[in-house]
């Protein structure tokens, strides 16, 4: 079974790579350029895990961290952000106070052995959890 990842990222290359990596990983992923994209398909579904750009256009990824709040989600978020630093800690910052799954964000560039080391834990983390819920049902 593979595991389910929404890529929010709005420069094609980036989608390309970490697409590519997310594949690798176990993941089919569905990807997303803009907030309002983001906002539609988190309405529609869930996901095992979701990359965030912190800057979509005009708009900040940031916007999602409120809507993932207000789902109520579970689902394990990563940064992956050209931004400095100090947005990114905001951002985390933000994101736990809200009550979110945050993993460890990374920089563009990416280091693409590391993110897709921390996707197979995710996945492996995601796929306990499908187990348990089976058991239990």
């Amino acid at each position: 079974m593979r595991n389910e990842l929404l890529v929010i990222e709005d420069t094609q290359v980036h989608l390309s790579i970490l697409r590519k990596i997310a594949s690798q990983a176990g993941y089919d992923t569905t990807c997303v350029d803009s907030v309002e994209d983001a906002a539609e398909v988190l309405r529609r579904r869930t996901f095992d895990c979701i990359t965030l750009d912190l800057s979509l256009g005009e708009r900040s990824g940031g916007e999602i961290l409120e809507l993932l709040a207000e789902l109520k989600s579970r689902t394990p978020v990563l940064f992956i952000s050209g931004s400095e630093g100090s947005e990114r800690d905001d951002n985390v910052r933000l994101a736990t106070s809200l009550g979110l799954v945050v993993y460890p964000q990374f920089q563009k560039p990416v280091d693409l052995p590391a993110l897709r080391q921390t996707l197979q834990q995710i996945a492996t983390i995601a796929d306990c959890q499908k187990l348990v819920k089976a058991v239990r049902s």
